[in-house]
Formats: C-alpha cells, sequence, structure tokens
C-alpha cells in the first residue's frame, strides 16, 4: 500500500478556544497544512487568532461552510463549532468525502449518532473524536496498569469531571442551553464516560442515574451520578458537576483484586506491588513512580505524570490525537477513536440522562456488549 507523501490539506470550522489548539497541533505535524477556516464573520476569525496567539500563513478564510466541503485541497475537515451542529457538519463532511475530526460530543440524541455512523461508514473516510485525555500520560499509564495484569479482575471504576464552568468560558451562551449543550454529561461528563471505558476495559451495559438542578443560568441539570453495571462484572460510577466549590478535578479510581489506582496512588492489601519492578516495566516516558504512603494505614506508590487536572484546552494533549488521524489518513488505516468507538460513549450518555430524566429507572445501553481491547 502506497503511503501518501504530499502534506494533507486541512479546513477547521468553529475558530475558538479549541480551534487554536487544532491549528497548534496541525502546524506541528510536518505531514499537514491548514489552507481553510471557517467563521461566521472574517474579523473575528482573525481575532480569535490574535488572541489565541496562533498562525495559519497559508490558509484562507471562508464564512461558507460549503467551502470546506467544495475544496479539493482540503482532506481533513476539524469540526470545533458549538455541539448542536456537530453531527450535521460531521455528515456532510463525510459524505463530501472529507476524513473528520470531531469536537464532542459527537450528537445529542441517538438519531444524530445513527446518522453519523452511516455517513462515515458509507464513504469509509478515517475519523477521529477528541475524547483527548486517551493520550494523557496519567491516563495511558493506568490504562496500562490495568492492561498489564498487575491490577488484577476489575471490579470497580470511578471517574468524575468536576468542573466549575461559568460565563467566564467563551462558549457559555450557547453550551448552557438545552439546544447547544444538551446536558452536563454530552457537554463536559462524556470526557469521565470514556475514561471509565478506557481505563476498564469494560462496556457499561446499563445506566441508573439521578440528577440536580443547583447552580443558576443552566437550562439543564448542573449534576449527574449515574451507577453503572459493565460487561465484564464490574461495577462503575461517573459523577459529572459545575456545582462544587472546588478546582477542577477529573478523579480516577480504578480496583481490582490485586491492586487498586486512586488518582495519583497506587495502592494493595495483601501482596505489596514491587516499585523496583513496576519502574524497569513502566512503558510511559513521562511517568515516574516514588514510594509513598496511604494514609495511616500501609505503604502506596505515587504516580507522578502530567495530570488531566484543568479546563484550559491549551494544556489537554491535542497533538497525540491530531498527529494519530494525520497517520491514519496517510496510511489508510482507522484510528484507535474513530466516531464508532466514540458513539459507545455517547450511547452511554445518553441512557444515563434518560435514566435520571426517568426517576432512577435503569436504562439498557445499545452498544455492542463485551471487553475492549
Amino acid at each position: 500500500m502506497a503511503v501518501r507523501t504530499e502534506p494533507l490539506g486541512v479546513g477547521i470550522v468553529g475558530i475558538g478556544w479549541c480551534a487554536a489548539q487544532h491549528i497548534t497541533a496541525f502546524n506541528h505535524n510536518p505531514h499537514a497544512e491548514v489552507r481553510l477556516l471557517c467563521g461566521r464573520d472574517e474579523g473575528r476569525v482573525r481575532a480569535s487568532l490574535t488572541r489565541s496567539k496562533v498562525e495559519a500563513p497559508a490558509a484562507r478564510i471562508t464564512t461558507r461552510f460549503d467551502d470546506l466541503l467544495e475544496s479539493p485541497d482540503i482532506d481533513i475537515i476539524a469540526i470545533a463549532t458549538p455541539n448542536h451542529l456537530h453531527a450535521a457538519q460531521a455528515v456532510a463532511a463525510a459524505r463530501a468525502g472529507k476524513h473528520i475530526l470531531l469536537e464532542k460530543p459527537t450528537a445529542l440524541n441517538a438519531e444524530e449518532l445513527a446518522a453519523i455512523h452511516e455517513a462515515v461508514a458509507a464513504a469509509g473516510v478515517r475519523t477521529i473524536v477528541s475524547f483527548e485525555l486517551r493520550y494523557n500520560p496519567y491516563i495511558r499509564f493506568v490504562r496500562w496498569l490495568r492492561e498489564s495484569g498487575r491490577l488484577g479482575v476489575i471490579h470497580f471504576a470511578r471517574v468524575q469531571y468536576l468542573s466549575r464552568i461559568l460565563d467566564w468560558y467563551a462558549g457559555w451562551e450557547w453550551c448552557r442551553t438545552r439546544q447547544g449543550g444538551g446536558s452536563h454529561l454530552l457537554a463536559a461528563g462524556c470526557h469521565a464516560v470514556d475514561a471509565i471505558r478506557w481505563l476498564s476495559g469494560q462496556e457499561p451495559v446499563e445506566a441508573s442515574a439521578y440528577h440536580a438542578r443547583i447552580t443558576p443560568g443552566y437550562e439543564w441539570p448542573t449534576t449527574i451520578v449515574a451507577n453503572l453495571r459493565l460487561s465484564g462484572g464490574a461495577l462503575g460510577h461517573v459523577t459529572s458537576s459545575t456545582d462544587f466549590q472546588l478546582p477542577y478535578t477529573f478523579s480516577v479510581e480504578l480496583m481490582g483484586h490485586l491492586a487498586s489506582v486512586r488518582d495519583t496512588l497506587i495502592a494493595w492489601n495483601d501482596e505489596p506491588v514491587d516499585l523496583e519492578e513496576l519502574r524497569a516495566a513502566n512503558p510511559i516516558p513521562e511517568v515516574r513512580l516514588v514510594p509513598a504512603d496511604y494514609g495511616t494505614a500501609g505503604h502506596a506508590i505515587r504516580i507522578e505524570a502530567p495530570m488531566p487536572d484543568t479546563a484550559d484546552v491549551s494544556h489537554h494533549p491535542f497533538q497525540g490525537e491530531i498527529d494519530e488521524l494525520v497517520d491514519a489518513v496517510r496510511h489508510d488505516r482507522e484510528t484507535h477513536l474513530n466516531v464508532f468507538d466514540a458513539e459507545k460513549t455517547m450511547a452511554v450518555c445518553l441512557a444515563a440522562d434518560q435514566s435520571a430524566m426517568a426517576g432512577g429507572m435503569p436504562v439498557a445501553i445499545a452498544t455492542d456488549q463485551g471487553e475492549m481491547r
């Protein structure tokens, strides 16, 4: 199979906070060139680039999304518009034969998920979805711990997405609405849902959830807690909230029959984890492992690594995501985080929201059951 050698042309729609990081990452990839930027107003596009201190010297500016679809020099379309536009734009991009970088959430309802699935499958284009925390060194390390068998059989997993999002956020006016944001899980906590799938290696098959509306200004409930039954027999829990008085928190717990991870601590009870062996085997160079205590009750190992501990997208690992998409297009292969995989994350969010609306009634999740690779 021939590998494409000429640079891939990139078009980006929705030139705001996330798009600035897309541009930066594409600029750092030698096989891609940002050629077309699409926004509602050319002046606002230029102002956004200036404010974000990013440049796209080869890029034209347009106010027509159709220009991205019709331009023969555009191979990849990055969609970073408000949430309610994602699905229709992704479907149009696929039908135009464009490869797609799609910001989360991919869709706000089951019908939109199905439309994306059908359009991408029919077109055969390559896609990637911005659950970019999968590229975070800490998240990669915890997943490796589970995959390597060092945690044993996973019995429980919990991920919490807690972020006090108010009108400081540039997308506040549309995100806080039902039409634009959808729900807290769809707009934000879907990162936690994706992480619980990715880290546990098990697919949620049933959700039972409750929600509450606390912070004013939102059209949807601002906290949701969801209990999940996972395909491998484990129990799962996700909290997604904007209501708590604390800094941005992305909290991870993964508990197996041999050892457990609670945020930055690896802990055990019966058989201690061998620190030197773990250091020698650790495949993530950004991770450092040091001895620690678990409260006053025992010993532990502390994970020192860049953490998913800020809502600022400039600190999120977009480079890994975009490098994977570019490589997948060049080599005509799938990404590990395509719209079909992300559809499973979104289906969990929709089921949890449905359960919460019904007062906690369990809702089956319509995704393929089984273990993740």
